[in-house]
């Protein structure tokens, strides 16, 4: 449930400033490993906090990582957060009733004795449970392959993305209680 708050507290991805202030799921890169294939391809191996180990393959080397210059950046994989994860349920606008007294009554439930306290709390406890299941399909989503961002940290703090001509798709290790707690949760502003 901590998760589920955490991320529906998560704002919507945005433009300011010339940046995209991303939502994600970061995860650390902590190795990289090049290689070349006889296709003339570039082979990525990384290693990142959390998720099975990826291969990454372009027909254009990454300068970031080529041999020739090595380099001492952070990067990261990033999972661009998607609200729709969260199940969240549809608002519906309750019509402006104005001065219409005979509407006012379908929208206005006059305070409840104490004997009455049974009926509305099994309502909290049926809203309980379907939030608890909403968390729990959370978990199982976030436990699917998703499509990831590499993204290399700039000298002010922001981040750029790393060119591949594919997608990058990786997956959690196991499942996602076996990822670092608390996930790093973050808005990135990327360049």
């Amino acid at each position: 449930m901590k998760l589920y708050d955490q991320l529906d507290y998560t704002s919507a991805a945005r433009f300011a400033n010339c940046r995209l202030h991303l939502p994600c799921i970061a995860f650390r890169v902590t190795d990289v490993s090049l290689s070349y294939s006889s296709s003339h391809e570039t082979r990525f191996e990384i290693k990142a906090d959390g998720l099975h180990d990826l291969l990454i393959t372009t027909k254009e080397p990454i300068v970031q990582f080529s041999r020739t210059r090595p380099t001492q950046q952070t990067f990261v994989l990033v999972r661009p957060w998607d609200r729709s994860l969260l199940e969240l349920p549809d608002f519906v606008d309750v019509p402006n009733v104005g001065d219409d007294a005979e509407n006012e009554g379908d929208y206005w439930t006059p305070p409840s004795s104490p004997s009455d306290e049974s009926p509305s709390l099994s309502v909290v406890k049926q809203e309980v449970s379907k939030l608890e299941l909403r968390a729990l399909r959370l978990l199982v989503r976030l436990g699917q392959p998703f499509s990831a961002f590499l993204l290399m940290r700039q000298r002010g703090g922001e981040y750029k993305r790393a060119a591949s001509d594919r997608d990058i798709i990786a997956q959690v290790v196991k499942d996602v209680t076996s990822v670092p707690d608390p996930m790093d949760i973050r808005t990135i502003e990327i360049l």
